[in-house]
Parts: C-alpha cells; structure tokens; sequence
C-alpha cells in the first residue's frame, strides 16, 4: 500500500514539473524569448492595429519571421516590434531554433 501511495505521489509530483507553456491565447503585445529556446508567452491575442515586441532576454541570437517574410534578428538584451494592422491569425517562428519556438499572434 506505501509503495502504490509512493508511486502516486512520485507521478504527481512529476506531473507538476512539466512546462508551464500553453497554447491558449493571452491578451499581450509582448513576447519574451527567455532562457531556454520558446517564446513566452506561445500564443497572443492582440486588437487590430496593436504593436507587438518580442524581447531577448536569452543569451543567443533569435530571429522572430512572421508568415514567412520579414525576418528579423534579435541579438541578445535586444527587441523587435510589429504591426499587426488585420484581423487574422499569423503564425511566426525564430528562423534559429525553428523546431523549439514557434509562435501563433491572433489578432481580433
């Protein structure tokens, strides 16, 4: 019975250390790219017209390149902004690190 309980508690506990990254939308115009290869927060959602900053607050170069165009570098302690003047979704993605950090802005 102490073994199942231990076996429970072990699964929770693990459980509970899984990446706090969520796909569901946040009301934000400012995307971080922290110390490990994502983009914080994953997905945003923004009103029409709204600029939107991705900041580097990693210790490598990023690039953020929206629907693929308009690719630009992000070096280390630096920020980039975009527009977004319509409605739409726009999937972005650090040209870099494309298989970790990529993105989704929806825009209402």
């Amino acid at each position: 019975m102490r073994i199942a309980f231990l076996l429970v508690l072990v699964g929770t506990v693990l459980a509970g250390c899984g990446s706090s990254e969520s796909s569901e939308p946040v009301a934000t115009t400012e995307v971080l790219m922290p110390k490990s290869y994502r983009f914080d927060p994953k997905t945003i959602e923004v009103d029409a017209g709204a600029e939107v900053t991705w900041r580097n607050e990693d210790n490598f170069t990023h690039t953020v390149e929206i629907g693929g165009q308009d690719d630009r570098k992000v070096e280390p302690g630096e920020s980039v902004s975009f527009t977004f003047s319509t409605a739409g979704t726009y999937e972005y993605v650090c040209t870099l690190h494309s298989h970790d950090m990529r993105g989704t802005v929806i825009v209402q």
